[in-house]
Order: C-alpha cells, then structure tokens, then sequence
C-alpha cells in the first residue's frame, strides 16, 4: 500500500479537462489561439494577445530553459526538503511561456541559468492526477 500523498493538489478548474487528461498521459498541452498563434499559459478562456476565445489545446514539447530557481529549505507540511522550484520558460513561441514547478532527478548543485530542461510527469496514486516537473534535458 502507498503512503498518502500530503502536498496540496491543484484544482481540476473547468476549461482545463483537456490539460489533466494529456497529464495523465504524460504528455503537455497548451491553449493556443487559432487567431493569433500565441500560446496561453496559464490557462486562460481569452488570448492574452488578441482577446480572441477561439483556441485550441494544442501539444508542446515540454523542453525550455531554466530562468531561476529557489531551493526551498523548510517548505510547508507534506513537503519533503529540500526541494527546488523553478521557473522554465518554453520554447514555443512567439510570446514567451513561462512555467513554474518542482525539479526532480536533478543535483542542486548541477543548476544553471539557461540550463536544458525538460517536463516530466508524477502520477499521484489514488489521487486521479498526474503533477507536471521538471528535470535536466
């Protein structure tokens, strides 16, 4: 039997079906505004570019670069530390993606600024969910 997972879990929000049905598959997808072309993350009813609500969940290659960190020393209950949060920008384009979220199988002390990274995903056990992450490319 698994232990129970303690950490705070995001919330399945209505629109956002299509994004936690790709988690679960272990694949990222991102709204994109037949319009315009941006993508939109976070998920969002109205392009952030042109206002238009005529986008699509479209797939992503979940790789990016590292823009910053935090290793969080002493997190909040649940959460074993350390751990790093980071901030990873994508590489679609042509506005620029930005995700934040926990890095894992990766040595803090390997971390770098402009560094590869890629989206990995954690199944949570009898939670109905799978967590997006990050770790090196």
């Amino acid at each position: 039997m698994s232990e129970p997972y303690l950490r705070p879990l995001p919330a399945k929000s209505p629109g956002t079906e299509p994004f936690w049905e790709a988690a679960a598959e272990h694949r990222l997808v991102i709204p994109k505004c037949n319009n315009c072309g941006d993508w939109n993350w976070i998920p969002y009813p109205g392009c952030r570019t042109c206002l238009s609500e005529d986008q699509v969940w479209t797939p992503a290659s979940g790789y990016g670069t590292l823009m910053t960190w935090s290793i969080v020393s002493r997190g909040p209950p649940g959460f074993p530390s350390p751990y790093v949060t980071a901030l990873v920008e994508l590489d679609e384009r042509p506005r620029s993606i930005v995700m934040l979220g926990n890095i894992v199988d990766t040595p803090h002390e390997d971390l770098k600024v402009g560094m590869r990274m890629q989206v990995v995903f954690e199944d949570i056990a009898d939670e109905d969910i799978s967590i997006w992450r990050f770790k090196a490319a």
